[in-house]
């Protein structure tokens, strides 16, 4: 009877179907480093060792031909949002917006409470999320992210920050304004700031177990100037730069067309006549940026480093082969030069900060590259960050997980607010409204275009413009490295933008222009004043912030000059009167 019982019951629920159990929905590590140009990473050609995001390129999905935008918090936005950076309310920094734009919906300078976060999305949908880094996307209760969809953050609110200790590295900042879970807060003694980030993000995500899936976005500073590394991360480029950037830039080329991430076929974009050549440099100047690129290199190698302990963590906690781990930059390499200019060296005397070859990467330093060696880095491409070049614009992307293909390399067109599009497919979250396009296809190994050849989209900040449709692309860039007159690259064999086909190619060229003014009208993006320059209007700023905050220092330096000078001309008046 027993046995008639089980036979009957072996025939039930064989004939039954079970239910198919659902797949557990990924965790996603979204990485962002910052001003990482295209060739920083070992995996697109660098010389800088970054084995773990080598490692996930290696076993994932590297992009191409991936854009941002040439600047951080209108790049940011759309990372968050999945929307052009102008309807996403961050068109330009807060910093270097015109007065002219100031209060217009697209240039508010913090995410518009009516466009969801990426964030709010998942976590409508059970992700637990987190957030550490970089956020500069609003600094009030209602605009940090802990209001924006995160569960938990500590994160900084500004373009830049010391990476060793708790404080400003530019003047217009009367502090570093970290906030822990939308407080503010201070920083430890020990802090370095790659090393801090993570131990963050580690404590946020603990033991995932078999809890709700999570959202985790690091926001790296590296290697965002202030450029500082721990000296174990540095010595080992001791060398490698002595041959200068003409020689580095060359080098960087070739090993991307080694990889097969750049066309070997195509001329490489120029270097700006205006930048220095190597040997016209003083001995002196040249040990100070080589000094700097080592450090530069250091700094990475350091994040990378880092970012291994939190991928090492997600392998003890059973979470690492249900994690999709996002990887990309902000924008193209950080050009700035602290000391070429009266503005910048007076910057560094009022923060403190030294400057000093033998100290480069210390405690209290302020190391930058230049605009040479961020030429050098955005090789085989033009420009560089705050340019909407490819040089500026064009970044890495890695994508390595569950349901990614292994080792390929997608060519597509594609755009950073297609991230946020990408993470809601991959999760299965609600996407109305994003304007970005899933990659997942690409993902998954398929080589149809994202943006057809009929498909269009711009990018606009601080007046830097370009729109891309198919192989072309218009660009205009407004001084000092630009003269606000736009020109058509054909991408797919110049993507140096060596050759302007304006004149050649009219009909493109004012079909593109037209597209271009159409975009720029749907997403309220408004035309620069006459003279604006981003670094001038930051200059402005800063100047004026300066002077209501250092007045004593200024008084006391024109009494300094003055006195000795009043003090001549009472003699010469005491000796006339004598005389006569």
């Amino acid at each position: 009877m027993i046995a008639r019982m089980g036979a009957m019951a072996s025939l039930i629920f064989g004939l039954v179907p079970v239910a198919a159990q659902e797949p557990a929905r990924p965790n996603i590590v979204l990485i962002l480093a910052d001003d990482v140009a295209f060739t920083d990473f070992g995996a697109y050609g660098s010389e800088i060792n970054t084995p773990n995001i080598d490692a996930l390129a290696q076993r994932g999905v590297l992009f191409t031909n991936f854009h941002a935008t040439p600047m951080c918090a209108p790049s940011r936005a759309m990372l968050m949002t999945g929307v052009s950076s102008h309807r996403a309310g961050v068109g330009n920094l807060p910093e270097t917006t015109p007065v002219e734009h100031q209060g217009s919906p697209a240039y508010r300078g913090y995410l518009a409470p009516e466009v969801p976060t990426i964030a709010e999305r998942l976590q409508a949908i059970g992700y637990r999320t987190f957030m550490t880094g970089k956020w500069h996307l609003g600094h009030s209760e209602e605009t940090l992210p802990s209001a924006r969809g995160f569960d938990r953050t500590f994160i900084l609110d500004a373009t830049g920050g010391d990476n060793y200790e708790d404080r400003p590295y530019l003047p217009i900042y009367d502090e570093a304004p970290w906030y822990a879970d939308g407080e503010p807060v201070g920083l430890p003694d020990d802090f370095y700031s790659s090393e801090f980030l993570v131990d963050q993000m580690i404590d946020f995500v603990g033991d995932p177990g078999e809890g709700e899936p999570f959202f985790a976005y690091v926001a790296f500073q590296a290697i965002h100037i202030p450029v500082q590394a721990p000296r174990e991360f540095t010595m080992r480029y001791q060398g490698v730069y002595d041959d200068g950037w003409h020689v580095q830039r060359a080098r960087r080329a070739a090993a991307a067309h080694a990889l097969g991430v750049a066309d070997s076929d195509a001329p490489i974009g120029p270097m700006h006549p205006d930048l220095r050549a190597w040997d016209s440099l003083s001995e002196e100047d040249r040990a100070f940026y080589n000094r700097a690129l080592i450090v530069n290199a250091g700094m990475l190698e350091a994040m990378d480093y880092h970012l291994g302990r939190l991928f090492a963590h997600l392998r003890e906690t059973g979470a690492y082969e249900n994690t999709i781990f996002i990887v990309t930059s902000d924008n193209g390499p950080e050009a700035g030069s602290p000391l070429d200019t009266a503005n910048g060296a007076l910057s560094l005397w009022l923060t403190g900060y030294t400057a000093e070859t033998e100290n480069l990467c210390e405690r209290g330093s302020f190391g930058f590259i230049g605009p040479e060696w961020a030429s050098a880095a955005a090789s085989p491409y033009a420009l560089f960050k705050f340019h909407a070049n490819e040089g500026g614009t064009r970044v890495p992307l890695i994508v390595a997980g569950p349901g990614v293909s292994d080792g390929i390399m997608a060519r597509q067109l594609s755009l950073i607010s297609d991230i946020p599009a990408t993470i809601a497919a991959l999760a299965g979250a609600e996407a109305s409204g994003i304007t970005g396009r899933s990659l997942v296809p690409a993902l998954e190994g398929g080589e149809e275009a994202v943006y057809g050849p009929e498909d269009g989209f711009g990018i606009e900040t601080a007046g830097r413009r370009a729109y891309y449709r198919g192989r072309y692309k218009i660009v205009s860039n407004g001084p000092p490295y630009g003269d606000n007159v736009w020109r058509l690259y054909d991408l797919e064999n110049d993507p140096g933008e060596t050759q302007d086909l304006a004149e050649s190619e009219p009909q493109v060229f004012a079909m593109m222009l037209a597209e271009y003014d159409s975009w720029a009208e749907d997403n309220g993006v408004l035309e620069t004043p006459e003279g604006y320059e981003p670094i001038k209007q930051l200059v402005d700023t800063s100047r004026g912030i300066l002077m209501r905050r250092y007045w004593w220092v200024f008084a006391l330096a024109g009494l300094v000059i003055i006195a000795p000078i009043a003090f001549l001309v009472y003699r010469r008046r005491r000796k006339r009167r004598a005389a006569a």
